[in-house]
């Protein structure tokens, strides 16, 4: 009986879904990206009723971080969910981002850990990420880097920045697995090619000091203006310190940018 009310379930859901015109929902979705969160809104809205997944989705998501007068979290969760529970594996990520900050929907960490797993079971690279973070910093179970790390490879394999720095710092400092400076490095450069400002930092600093990595000052100093221009004060320190060396005018500029506050 179960297997043919599931077959009935997901027949229904494809009867409404068949009436939905999917240039609408392709023009919803643009306008959602170009920030005519309106327009994308009259679109959407009725496609979403109608039972499209995707639709239910953006729905969802100009619920969560549209225009302000769109803004209500609770509605988020609701089409969040109409298309989680369609299958929809950004959707279910996002069940899981709401559910673990508590968000439109009572905090519940095991529930977030559910829906991750969802989507991570069809290899959505954020899923794996945040699984990654809960098993290696032991939110609601106990940690367990083994877990972590094969999450945050499969992550990183994605292009995720963050679950390739994460590696490289447990392989630079030894936690949770052997230090291992040549892994270290070789995580720290995928994830800074990725744009990752600390990850740049310190693959700079990698480069200077010759760890896990042949020493190259041309390098280092290439990774440490990377990580300047995208934010990272470190680099920007250690980059106003080399152009200070070469007695380079602009190395006040980098310093300055770099300076810590004071107390730090």
């Amino acid at each position: 009986m179960r297997k043919y009310l599931i077959a009935g379930f997901f027949l229904s859901v494809w009867l409404l879904a068949a009436g939905v015109d999917k240039g609408q929902v392709d023009e919803g979705v643009r306008l959602f990206k170009a920030k005519k969160f309106d327009r994308s809104y009259k679109l959407l809205l009725p496609a979403a009723r109608a039972g499209d997944a995707r639709a239910q989705f953006y729905l969802g998501l100009l619920y969560d971080m549209g225009s302000i007068r769109l803004m209500d979290k609770n509605r988020a969760v609701e089409w969040y969910r109409k298309a989680a529970e369609q299958g929809y594996a950004d959707a279910q990520y996002d069940m899981g981002v709401m559910f673990s900050k508590g968000e439109g929907i009572y905090k519940d960490l095991e529930e977030a850990r559910h829906w991750y797993e969802k989507a991570a079971a069809q290899g959505q690279g954020y899923a794996l990420y945040n699984l990654g973070v809960v098993w290696d910093r032991g939110y609601g179970v106990t940690p367990d880097f083994d877990k972590a790390r094969g999450y945050y490879e499969r992550a990183a394999a994605k292009g995720i920045a963050k679950a390739a720095y994460n590696l490289a710092n447990h392989y630079y400092k030894g936690k949770g697995v052997p230090k291992d400076l040549s892994k270290a490095f070789h995580y720290y450069r995928q994830a800074a090619k990725l744009g990752h400002a600390a990850a740049q930092f310190h693959l700079g600093w990698l480069y200077q000091q010759g760890e896990g990595v042949e020493r190259n000052a041309t390098l280092a100093k290439r990774w440490y203006r990377e990580s300047a221009i995208n934010g990272s004060r470190e680099g920007a320190w250690n980059y106003g310190l080399m152009l200070e060396r070469e007695g380079s005018p602009e190395a006040g500029y980098w310093k300055k940018r770099g300076k810590p506050n004071d107390g730090e």
